[in-house]
């Protein structure tokens, strides 16, 4: 990867069965690498990072089939404060994820629940931001020669248990954060809430 895009994460996915591919009588699976930069700058100052998904099927010849990553706006992520970006996806490798969906920690733009089960077309079906609270930690960065300090939630890593109920980190002091799927998100992984 170029170096302004920072690698955080690889994370292999094999075999997976490509939507509209199951007729093909050959390379009708494919395994999939899932690259995970990682944002290092404040307030924007840096590149936008992503989420970049290579086709490792022949292993001697790799190459990229998509990219995904949240926009600045509508949020404003850039003005919000800390960092805006991927920091990791989710450590476990829960099997009713693994080939279906990947959770996301996003620094200022929270947790991401993205669908991964085509890769080449992966789309985000849920979200959460947490708010900021009277434990939220002030983080400065220096913006045009000005010294700027906000207040900004900081999703730092995430994480699953074995009933898809998800722990998301927050690295400014606002804690720790459990999650549960729904709606759609919850039936792409076909595991009820709170098994």
């Amino acid at each position: 990867m170029p170096t302004y895009w920072g690698g955080h994460t690889a994370k292999p996915v094999y075999g997976m069965k490509i939507p509209g591919w199951a007729d093909f009588r050959r390379n009708n699976t494919r395994d999939i690498m899932m690259l995970v930069s990682e944002e290092t700058q404040e307030m924007c100052s840096g590149t936008n990072q992503a989420i970049f998904f290579m086709d490792i099927t022949q292993i001697d010849k790799p190459f990229g089939i998509s990219s995904w990553y949240v926009p600045e706006e509508p949020g404003d992520f850039c003005h919000r404060g800390g960092r805006f970006g991927p920091h990791s996806p989710q450590d476990s490798f829960n099997p009713a994820f693994l080939d279906k969906m990947v959770i996301l920690a996003y620094f200022n733009a929270g947790v991401r629940a993205v669908d991964i089960r085509d890769p080449f077309h992966p789309r985000e079906v849920g979200y959460y931001i947490p708010a900021v609270t009277d434990k939220t930690q002030e983080i400065c960065d220096e913006v045009e020669g000005q010294r700027v300090c906000k207040t900004a939630i900081q999703t730092n890593n995430v994480d699953l248990d074995d009933r898809g109920y998800m722990y998301a980190l927050d690295r400014s002091g606002t804690g720790l954060h459990i999650l549960a799927l729904t709606n759609e998100a919850q039936q792409i992984v076909g595991q009820p809430r709170g098994r």
